[in-house]
C-alpha cells in the first residue's frame, strides 16, 4: 500500500539535494544482517540532466539496482562521477532484530551531515507510513537541540529519479559488504565519490 505522505512531484527547495537510500543485503553464509543507508549530495541541475541523457524520460521503470544491468549501473555510477556527486554511506551488521534502531541511528547521523553540508532538501525513499513517522521522529530528535531540521525534507518513491543515485550507491556498497562483488563500490571510491563508514 503506497504512504499517505508521500510527496513526488513537488518543486525541490534550493539547489542542494541530499538523497537517502537503503540497502539490508542478507550475508546467508554468516546469518548476518547487514543495513547500508548512504546519502549523496546533489548538484540538482546537473544531475537530473546527466539522468536523463542516460535514461531517457521514455523509461518509465524506475532504476533499482538489483534489477539492473551493467551497462545499466555503469551508466548510473558515471552520472554520479561526472556531476561530481558527493556520497557518504554508512553500514552496519546486525542481528534482524537489531537492524530497525541501527537504521534509524544512521538517517540520524546522516542527516547531520546534510545539515553541516548545507543541503537545503532531503529527499528519502519512501516506505510505509509507520516507517516515516519513525524516520521524522529521528529527524526531529536529531535536531531538537539546534533549534529544528534546517532543511525541508520528504520522502518520495522511486519515480523521482534524484533517487536513483541514492538506490545505486546503497546497492552498490551492500553488494561490496557481503563480498558479492567490488566492482562498483570500488569504481565509486576510486573517483572519490564515496565515503564508508562501518558502525
Amino acid at each position: 500500500m503506497k504512504p499517505t505522505n508521500v510527496s513526488d512531484g513537488r518543486p525541490i527547495v534550493g539547489d542542494v539535494l541530499v538523497v537517502i537510500d537503503e540497502s539490508s543485503p542478507n550475508n546467508q553464509a554468516g546469518g548476518v544482517a547487514y543495513v547500508v543507508t548512504a546519502a549523496a549530495l546533489l548538484s540538482v541541475p546537473d544531475v537530473v540532466a546527466g539522468l536523463t541523457d542516460m535514461f531517457p524520460a521514455s523509461r518509465k521503470r524506475p532504476f533499482h539496482w538489483a534489477k539492473e544491468g551493467p551497462e545499466a549501473r555503469n551508466a548510473i555510477l558515471d552520472v554520479i562521477v561526472s556531476t561530481g556527486v558527493v556520497a557518504v554511506a554508512h553500514c552496519a551488521h546486525v542481528s534482524r532484530r537489531g537492524q530497525l534502531p541501527v537504521r534509524l541511528e544512521m538517517l540520524a547521523d546522516l542527516s547531520g551531515w546534510a545539515a553541516i553540508e548545507g543541503a537545503t532538501h532531503v529527499m528519502i525513499e519512501a516506505s510505509d507510513d509507520a516507517t516515516i513517522g519513525r524516520d521524522q521522529k529521528a529527524l526531529l530528535d536529531r535536531h531538537r537541540d539546534s533549534g529544528g531540521v534546517p532543511f525541508t525534507y520528504d520522502w518520495r518513491s522511486k519515480c523521482e529519479r534524484a533517487l536513483w543515485v541514492a538506490d545505486a550507491i546503497a546497492g552498490s556498497v551492500g553488494e561490496f559488504v557481503v563480498g558479492k562483488n567490488a566492482y562498483w563500490y570500488e569504481k565509486l571510491v576510486g573517483a572519490g565519490a564515496l565515503d564508508l563508514k562501518f558502525r
